[in-house]
């Protein structure tokens, strides 16, 4: 090569290279937004600023902020609302990743493998830059040998008669378990069933729960084994039922007791009716979501179509609605007809169609759901939380729908979507 095509070569790439974009530059974690129209995860505040600095929101107020701090540009019209607690998924590959694409910066996992929980712990502690949603977990389930979550591929130790619930539950603490889950099924339960532990055991397991100061939460799914799981001490029941609408009694008790619930109504309407994927969500989701991951949203539903299941499923959202008894939302992605992050809002839109009103549904997506799950720094908008943030191009109040392509979320202070 001669010595003038090789300057020629070089005065070319460089030519190419001034012609690419610049490229963009990384966002630090401390910036404002405002003035906008916020939701805090428990009211709405008119035209509020919200300072961050490195990952913490440090002032939420009406004035405007110093001069020399970033302001991140948002537009006339636009709200600001919590990242999103998904409060029933199965978090594993990329789940986490996913839930992001749709705001959801926290995650319930409710069975899974305890080494995921370590990993979960440091990053939840950490304010640098992630990709992933944040998990609280269960860890492994306490079940019955043959019972629910033994089919799964990996042992959740199943509790036989003579086992120790003391045992169990230290040992699953030890893991890393930020709270015991129990799969529990009533004798003479509406639906046949795999085997179930006993009465008197699951007792034992939420009373040794509640020793060691972590939550006790129930699998369920009719109307008995949630009478029976109230009535044994649980504090949350992470199912809901449709075999038939809840009796006074029962929302009387979950109301004394504090008990709340995660319905997973959207997976409970996959199974009765599964219509509201293909009607509702994904003409609302445009172009959200790629075809195959849509198709999976849309097939296999139905496999229990039944018109009375599909009324109490209704009927229960509104008599859950009306009572005191707090209300969080689940999804259980990644079962069929659900995804990680848009079947939250499906739920969320499921709340709508039932005329729940849209501040109740997003508190119960962020506030409450944190709350209820004792995590101290998330899922309010307000001073000393992290700043785990979605904004979206209008109020929820016209419609859930918008929260399917938001306009931008943070993690941890970053702009991650």
């Amino acid at each position: 090569m001669s010595k003038l095509t090789w300057i020629i070569g070089i005065v070319v790439v460089a030519a190419l290279l001034w012609l690419l974009p610049e490229p963009a530059p990384v966002e630090d974690n401390s910036f404002v937004v405002g003035p906008i129209n916020v939701f805090d995860g428990e009211s709405v505040l008119q035209a509020h600023y919200v300072s961050v600095e490195e990952g913490v929101i440090v002032r939420v107020g009406s004035q405007p902020p110093n001069a020399n701090q970033r302001v991140y540009p948002t537009k006339p019209g636009q709200w600001l609302i919590p990242g999103l607690i998904d409060s029933h998924v199965h978090a594993w590959g990329k789940a986490r990743e996913q839930a992001l694409d749709f705001g959801v910066t926290t995650v319930i996992d409710l069975f899974g493998h305890p080494t995921e929980l370590a990993k979960a712990r440091q990053q939840r502690s950490s304010v640098q830059l992630q990709q992933e949603a944040d998990m609280w977990g269960a860890g492994r389930l306490v079940t019955a040998p043959e019972g629910h979550g033994t089919q799964f591929g990996f042992s959740p130790h199943p509790l036989a008669d003579d086992d120790s619930a003391e045992e169990a539950v230290s040992e699953r603490i030890a893991e890393g378990s930020d709270f015991i889950k129990i799969v529990y099924t009533a004798e003479g339960a509406a639906y046949p069933h795999r085997p179930s532990i006993s009465y008197q055991q699951l007792q034992r397991v939420i009373q040794a729960a509640h020793a060691q100061q972590v939550l006790a939460v129930v699998h369920v799914a009719d109307h008995l084994s949630a009478e029976q799981a109230v009535a044994a001490g649980a504090d949350g029941l992470v199912h809901g039922f449709f075999d038939k609408p809840m009796s006074e009694e029962l929302i009387d008790t979950m109301e004394d007791s504090q008990v709340f619930i995660v319905p997973t109504n959207i997976i409970y309407e996959h199974l009765v009716h599964g219509e509201f994927n293909k009607q509702v969500l994904l003409p609302a989701c445009g172009d959200c979501f790629n075809q195959q991951k849509a198709n999976n949203l849309s097939s296999g539903g139905g496999s229990m179509v039944s018109t009375k299941f599909y009324n109490n499923l209704k009927l229960n959202t509104r008599l859950l609605d009306e009572s005191g008894i707090d209300v969080l939302v689940g999804s259980d992605a990644p079962n069929p007809g659900t995804a990680h992050g848009i079947s939250l809002i499906a739920e969320l839109m499921w709340l709508e169609a039932q005329n729940v009103n849209w501040q109740v549904a997003i508190n119960s997506a962020t506030a409450l759901a944190a709350s209820r799950w004792r995590i101290n720094n998330r899922g309010r908008l307000a001073v000393g939380q992290r700043a785990d943030m979605v904004l979206i191009d209008s109020s929820p109040e016209q419609g859930m729908h918008v929260l399917l392509e938001p306009q931008a979320v943070w993690k941890n202070g970053y702009r991650v979507r």
